[in-house]
């Protein structure tokens, strides 16, 4: 499989290539020659085999194994358990270390980058979840990591699953602006130095991602549509690359919040800028989408749309428990939402994104996760400037 930047002046790679370099040389984004076709017994794959074949048809060699041990870091025998609540089906991808879908492609990128690279510093951004599902991803190793995020803007949970880590080679930086300007400062460092990418400018997340949806087509086993909350498009993408290699899905809605870029270019075929504003969902705090300049397709033809405000999130949360006793995290609730104005005749699978405990005072985190309230934090803050992120970086 051979990859190209969106940007067309940099030189093509393969898939370690893609994976090692994250962003290409020209400051675009790798994707794929093409896209390949599943085989023809796919239907018949568990979880392993669904993330394994996915990452082998994008060029990924000899990952059984490594797949299986990631998938062994999952606190449920199913790893992505897909739950009747109603007439819909959610998909729960949030029983990782950091309970959070992130986990499902950090800790297989974790250990690609353990087998080809060894050493090195990965610098990644994070609106609230790839950051501690990085740092997860990586510990053990002798990789550096350096996640930046918006100080105040995540939550408390999210902050201290990233702070309380003591490992001497993770730092934890908040930076004094929103998601949109911390990854400016990430793609601005890549461009003057050798870094190693773990936000989904790494195609390696893309194509684990795209496993999980191979999965969920064969379990489902019939066309279906899907909902997903997203902020920077790459776990939607997942999904069309999906529909595009054969799994069965009919209808793409994303779902924003209150930063609804992605849903004002699915209306209108526009993406007009705009400031990020804080919300209850903050791992889609987001107004510049870095996965879109991956997609070429029309946006107004290949999906749906919907967008939720703080108190529509809240509603839709306290409505989904009192009628069937299931609590949906804030992101869960825009897509649950926004699913239930774009809904069809056929089975609809809304993507859970985050375990409510990481934002919702009311809900317990999984049995044996620790109290993270207990532990001490190390945080580093500095401005939105190139300047102060640089001794990081040494």
């Amino acid at each position: 499989m051979i990859f190209r930047s969106t940007r067309s002046s940099a030189p093509s790679v393969d898939f370690v290539g893609a994976l090692v370099g994250g962003l290409a040389p020209d400051g675009g984004l790798y994707v794929p020659d093409a896209i390949p076709a599943l085989p023809g017994d796919w239907a018949t794959f568990g979880y392993r085999e669904s993330v394994a074949a996915s990452l082998s048809l994008f060029g990924a060699e000899g990952v059984e194994s490594l797949v299986a041990a990631a998938a062994a870091r999952f606190d449920h025998p199913e790893i992505a358990p897909i739950v009747e609540v109603g007439d819909r089906l959610v998909m729960e991808l949030f029983w990782g270390p950091t309970l959070s879908f992130k986990d499902h492609a950090m800790q297989v990128v974790g250990r690609l980058l353990d087998r080809h690279v060894g050493s090195g510093t990965i610098l990644g951004a994070t609106s609230g979840d790839t950051g501690s599902a990085g740092i997860e991803g990586v510990r053990g190793t002798d990789l550096d990591i350096v996640i930046l995020y918006p100080d105040g803007m995540v939550s408390d949970f999210q902050r201290r699953q990233m702070t309380t880590v003591a490992d001497p080679n993770v730092k934890a930086v908040a930076v004094a602006g929103t998601f949109d300007d911390c990854q400016a400062l990430v793609k601005d460092a890549f461009s003057r130095h050798d870094l190693l990418a773990v936000n989904s400018i790494n195609f390696a997340r893309v194509a684990a991602q795209v496993g999980y949806y191979v999965y969920a087509g064969a379990r489902i086993g019939e066309p279906f549509d899907v909902v997903v909350p997203t902020g920077n498009f790459g776990n939607v993408y997942s999904c069309w690359l999906a529909k595009q290699m054969g799994v069965p899905i009919e209808v793409i809605t994303i779902a924003n919040n209150a930063n609804h870029a992605l849903a004002d270019v699915v209306t209108t075929g526009v993406m007009t800028p705009a400031e990020v504003v804080a919300t209850l969902a903050p791992s889609m705090d987001v107004q510049i989408p870095s996965n879109f300049e991956r997609f070429t397709e029309d946006p107004t033809a290949e999906f749906k749309t919907g967008w939720s405000t703080d108190e529509q999130i809240m509603s839709t949360i306290d409505d989904v428990r009192d009628r069937f006793g299931y609590l949906l995290d804030p992101h869960t609730a825009t897509a649950w939402r926004a699913g239930s104005d774009t809904r069809s005749d056929r089975l609809q699978l809304v993507v859970a994104t985050a375990h409510p405990a990481k934002f919702l005072d009311e809900a317990e985190p999984p049995d044996g996760y620790p109290d993270l309230s207990q532990l001490p934090e190390r945080i580093h803050r500095i401005a939105n400037d190139s300047s102060e992120l640089e001794p990081f970086l040494r």
